[in-house]
């Protein structure tokens, strides 16, 4: 069965990557100004639950608008990465706690669309995220620039939900 979600999330990001994406021009790598070199003011970080809910209700794989739903997403996750203090062990606990719930159909719609955010999220971690934070709005509000230990973190939750099997139910 992870086999059956691995080939799922593999599918869902081959459908991403090739609606729209354009050839991207490389470009000079991103100066840091002094206005993002300031350190944001501590906040507390938004519980993972909310998120992947808000990701489960709102991202919608290979519809119009999706690749920028994906991205805003995405960086409302590296927000969470860089904010929160939880280990890899409390961040798969609860991903299960969140999918284990969910019948097979559901499970296998949300692992689509988190392999849809988990695209976004690499796309933001590249040279040209400062232009696609102002294609979904600009980069006030979020912690952009995003540091490298948020990307594990979320490394972590991509991997345990791409893990997580999905129930064996005859009524599903």
């Amino acid at each position: 069965m992870k086999h059956y979600l691995a080939i799922l999330l593999a599918l869902g990001l081959l459908v991403l990557c090739g609606c729209g994406a354009a050839p991207v021009e490389q470009t000079e790598p991103l100066e840091t100004t002094a206005a993002a070199a300031e350190t944001p003011a501590p906040v507390d970080a938004p519980e993972l639950p909310a998120i992947l809910a808000e990701i489960r209700d709102q991202m919608r794989p290979g519809t119009a608008g999706s690749s920028l739903t994906a991205l805003e997403l995405g960086a409302k996750l590296l927000d969470w990465a860089v904010l929160t203090d939880a280990d890899e062990a409390e961040i798969r606990a609860d991903a299960e706690a969140f999918i284990e719930p969910m019948r097979t159909l559901p499970r296998q719609e949300f692992a689509l669309q988190m392999g849809a955010v988990s695209a976004a999220v690499e796309r933001l971690r590249t040279e040209d995220a400062a232009a696609l934070m102002e294609d979904i709005g600009g980069t006030e509000g979020t912690l952009f620039p995003w540091e490298g230990a948020a990307a594990e973190k979320l490394a972590a939750l991509f991997d345990a939900v791409a893990e997580i099997e999905a129930p064996v139910d005859p009524n599903a």
